[in-house]
């Protein structure tokens, strides 16, 4: 939008220097471009925001310049003129909510010449050819008050009649540039009894414009939909500056005052004679009101603003403001301010007015809990991620939507699900419910290629539905299979059981300082006896276990023992947050003794351990175990276990017969209390 300095002096005066007048306007929202100097006037290019249609006009920018300037705004004096019907001119809407409202005017009689040097002057400064007094006051009008016109020779318009419709196909039109165009019905015109004469909100039509032998004029002054006339610019290559206001929306009541303006103009200036003015509207606009409190302001702002204050601000844009009790404030928005919706939008108006460079800096308030506790998802989550990386995991991204027989061959048909509405393909048309056939459908492509052993995880989300429609659940997903260290440098070829699963998972725990126990659970894509339920203080989170080789089978995926586990985050993500506390590492010797227990399958290495650690009091440092035997050569029912136990004080060295006698202890309560055979 081109501001011309000598045109904005006709309603406000800024009292400021165009630089000054520049910077003062970008600190109100209106940025400034460029300060073009060119003879006896400057002209300001601003960018303006697709919100605000009300400053594409120079009355516009005159009101944003009182209220930042705090100067008195001129408005020209705009007569009212009196309906008026005859036979001889009629306006026919065929649907309002295409053109919500559409003035005629017809002004017979006229001298169509040459722009007075005046106004033509005034729209070469911001780069409008001069055509002619009628054309010029049209353009004129629409710079001054941003109402689009268009001015129609009406002898040339069949039956004395405009038509606002839809275009019928295959029509087409000449417009007033000579390109020619090909309607369709999505496009909206304006219509004689014949043809169409212009392209609503765009352009005139070359056979209806005005020239100098016009003796009689149809003024245009419309509101069209907005949503229209942008798709048919778009449709026809076609662009104006009426187009460019209309995309953005002009307001109802200004189609009004940019009829009654652009009429006194050619009056004056064609000395012709009104003959009619028919206006056809939808529905009177209502007067949008919104209440704001000098609180809410300081709340938003970081600083003081009296209720005195603030109306003056808001007044001096135009809007009505009413003072109620405790400095409460009743805004009038008039329609020609579409982006005021709500009091942080008046409140924004406040702040523009101060001017942003003038706002006062402060550092905001912040409750350290809350920050705490908006952050913690993320802490678990990059926890998570640093401790499976660090065990050689790589991380899988997956897609969130699968299909139905994704489910069915991971055994897990049965969950319920969220299909799509409306899917783009059957191949992605469902939610998942969980984590895993997206895992097994990274692990069948690694197979395909080659790659055999595999540690990957995913952290996603799998989808339920609920009482209220759907619901996303953070999960965390685990998939292990081959050998445990593939390094071409060694020749272990031990392949990856439960217990690295089960390892890695208590590796995330330990690192959130949370316990994780175990509980055989039977879960349908996993091997039967081969499942367990993850549990976090008693209660689940998961499961994990050995995939069923049917499972595999139906994936293509040849390997005998796959494993996986899914974790249900949102019980981690309300875990306290670790405390880290530094422990010396101990100068003195550690002791190590080892143990070789027969025990019943049914006790748990997670219970010796606990009970070891319980009774070890502040020698027993560590216990881990070293391996598990269930061969020929123990009894049928058992398992062997051997485990080491690490004696060692932060303090002193031990002595010898202290070590002996907290050992024997424990060895005699692992056999009582738990039917244990020393091996």
């Amino acid at each position: 939008m081109k501001l011309s300095l000598n045109w904005l002096k006709d309603y406000v005066n800024p009292k400021l220097s165009p630089e000054k007048l520049a910077e003062r306007l970008t600190m109100a929202g209106l940025e400034v471009e460029e300060v073009r100097h060119t003879g006896n006037d400057t002209v300001l290019d601003l960018e303006i925001t697709p919100n605000r249609p009300d400053c594409l006009s120079i009355i516009g920018l005159a009101r944003e310049v009182a209220g930042i300037t705090a100067n008195s705004l001129k408005l020209p004096k705009i007569k009212s003129y009196a309906l008026k019907k005859s036979a001889a001119f009629r306006v026919t809407v065929e649907n309002t909510k295409d053109c919500p409202r559409y003035i005629g005017t017809l002004i017979k009689n006229v001298h169509v010449a040459a722009a007075p040097d005046g106004l033509a002057s005034r729209l070469s400064t911001v780069g409008i050819k001069s055509i002619n007094n009628a054309v010029d006051i049209t353009n004129f009008v629409l710079l001054e008050t941003g109402q689009p016109l268009h001015a129609f020779d009406y002898d040339k318009l069949a039956g004395g009649a405009i038509i606002v419709r839809r275009a019928r196909a295959g029509e087409k039109i000449i417009a007033i540039d000579g390109s020619a165009h090909r309607l369709d019905p999505s496009i909206l015109v304006l219509a004689d009894a014949q043809k169409p004469v212009a392209i609503a909100g765009i352009m005139g039509g070359k056979e209806s414009e005005i020239t100098a032998q016009t003796k009689n004029i149809v003024l245009e002054s419309a509101q069209f939909d907005m949503g229209l006339v942008r798709r048919a610019s778009r449709t026809l290559g076609l662009k104006s500056d009426s187009s460019y206001r209309f995309e953005r929306g002009v307001d109802y009541e200004g189609v009004l005052t940019g009829a009654n303006r652009a009429t006194d103009l050619l009056l004056e200036h064609l000395k012709g004679v009104l003959s009619d003015r028919i206006d056809v509207r939808s529905t009177q606009i209502k007067t949008k009101m919104i209440a704001i409190f000098p609180t809410e302001i300081e709340a938003l702002l970081g600083t003081a603003v009296s209720a005195a204050q603030a109306k003056n601000m808001l007044s001096r844009l135009g809007l009505k403001v009413k003072t109620g009790a405790q400095g409460k404030l009743q805004v009038g928005i008039p329609d020609f301010r579409v982006d005021l919706n709500q009091p942080a939008d008046l409140i924004e108006e406040i702040a523009r007015m101060i001017g942003y460079d003038r706002l006062p800096l402060s550092l905001p308030t912040i409750a350290v809990a809350n920050i705490s506790v908006i952050a913690r998802p993320r802490e678990v989550k990059k926890t998570i991620t640093e401790v499976l990386f660090a065990q050689g995991f790589s991380e899988a991204i997956t897609y969130a939507l699968i299909n139905q027989n994704d489910l069915n061959r991971s055994h897990l048909g049965h969950l319920p699900k969220l299909p799509l509405e409306s899917s783009l393909s059957q191949e992605h048309n469902i939610l998942r419910p969980s984590l895993l056939p997206s895992l097994l459908k990274v692990a069948a492509g690694n197979f395909n290629h080659g790659q055999k052993d595999l540690k990957i995880f995913e952290i996603g989300k799998r989808y339920l539905p609920d009482g209220r429609g759907a619901a996303e659940h953070p999960t965390l997903g685990i998939l292990i299979t081959g050998k445990r260290n593939h390094d071409w440098r060694t020749s272990n070829k031990e392949t990856l059981n439960f217990f690295d699963l089960k390892g890695a998972l208590e590796n995330i725990v330990q690192a959130l300082q949370a316990p994780l126990q175990v509980a055989l659970h039977p879960y349908p894509a996993f091997a039967p006896a081969e499942s367990v339920s993850l549990l976090l203080h008693g209660k689940s989170i998961g499961t994990a276990g050995r995939i069923d080789a049917q499972v595999l089978t139906q994936w293509g995926i040849k390997a005998k023992e796959v494993y996986f586990a899914g974790v249900h985050l949102e019980e981690l993500f309300v875990l306290p947050k670790p405390v880290l506390k530094y422990q010396p590492v101990s100068e003195f010797p550690a002791i190590q003794r080892d143990v070789s227990l027969a025990v019943k399958q049914e006790i748990s290495y997670r219970a010796l351990s606990s009970r070891c650690m319980e009774m070890g009091g502040d020698i027993l440092q560590e216990m881990h175990l070293i391996e598990e035997y269930t061969g020929d050569k123990i009894p049928q029912g058992t398992r062997g276990l051997v485990f080491a136990l690490i004696y060692q004080s932060l303090k002193r060295t031990l002595r010898e017969e202290e070590v002996n006698a907290v050992h024997q202890k424990l060895l005699n309560a692992l056999t009582h209390e738990f039917g244990a055979t020393v091996r």
